[in-house]
């Protein structure tokens, strides 16, 4: 049996808040997709963190200083090399997946960003690579993350009080993924406990019982109102996503990783 096309791989993000799956644009960003997944595979990513944070813009991770939450030189870290820019037509828009850079071309290297606000300011100026078929909850979650001031980036409150951990990033199949999320059929004896009299419920004090699905939070288009006008515009930064200028769209860039011959020093 042949392998499953590249095309047909998804990534699986379990992080310390949840999980999210990610689907790859192969045709649009075929040499960024590619670097994600070698660096993936190589676990790479594996016990890194969300080192920025800005709610209504995005979320940041991939750097390899992240791993000590504590570390002074967050957003600075990368694979030791850069990878070449691809952008393309998709929008930033909630969900997609997109790699932050420095600002200078061709600087992208295993920082990336996802997008929790639609950020029209970052179309064609940073490679977006994915998006999210799977985890716009967990995402909300990470975005709402309680944040302080950000040493990295000044007059920005994007440094996460409440650490999340990207526990590991898996390439798989579709199929294998689907094949993994499908519930386990339900034994005989499940069933027959599922279908006992509901008093046993109502002696706990059960009534109805509670429902766990509480939706996916949607992110408001405007500012939070703890963000200043500055933080809330953005790119991902050191790679660094910038924020808009313009205050009424969301925070500086995201920004990140190692530039050759000074600034952010690779990892």
């Amino acid at each position: 049996m042949k392998p499953a096309p590249k095309a047909d791989e998804v990534a699986v993000l379990d992080t310390s808040k949840g999980r999210m799956v990610v689907a790859f644009w192969d045709k649009e960003a075929p040499a960024t997709v590619a670097n994600f997944k070698k660096l993936a595979r190589q676990g790479f990513y594996d016990g890194t963190g969300f080192h920025r944070i800005l709610k209504g813009f995005m979320i940041q991770g991939g750097d390899p200083n992240s791993k000590n939450p504590n570390a002074a030189n967050l957003g600075s870290g990368g694979p030791g090399y850069n990878i070449n820019d691809e952008f393309n037509a998709h929008e930033h828009v909630k969900g997609v997946l997109s790699m932050a850079n420095t600002g200078t071309p061709n600087s992208a290297g295993s920082q990336f960003f996802v997008v929790h606000g639609n950020a029209p300011h970052l179309d064609g100026h940073y490679t977006a690579f994915g998006h999210l078929i799977s985890g716009m909850d967990v995402l909300d979650r990470i975005a709402n993350s309680p944040t302080g001031p950000n040493p990295s980036m000044p007059g920005e409150n994007s440094k996460p009080m409440e650490w999340t951990t990207l526990k590991s990033v898996k390439i798989m199949s579709k199929s294998a993924y689907q094949a993994m999320a499908k519930p386990a059929k339900k034994t005989e004896a499940a069933k027959s406990a599922e279908s006992k009299p509901a008093e046993t419920k109502s002696s706990m004090g059960g009534g109805g019982g509670m429902d766990m699905n509480t939706g996916q939070g949607t992110p408001s288009q405007g500012q939070s109102s703890g963000q200043s006008s500055s933080q809330a515009s953005g790119h991902p930064g050191h790679d660094t996503v910038e924020k808009a200028k313009d205050a009424t769209q969301p925070a500086t860039p995201p920004s990140g990783g190692e530039t050759q011959g000074g600034g952010e020093s690779g990892k």
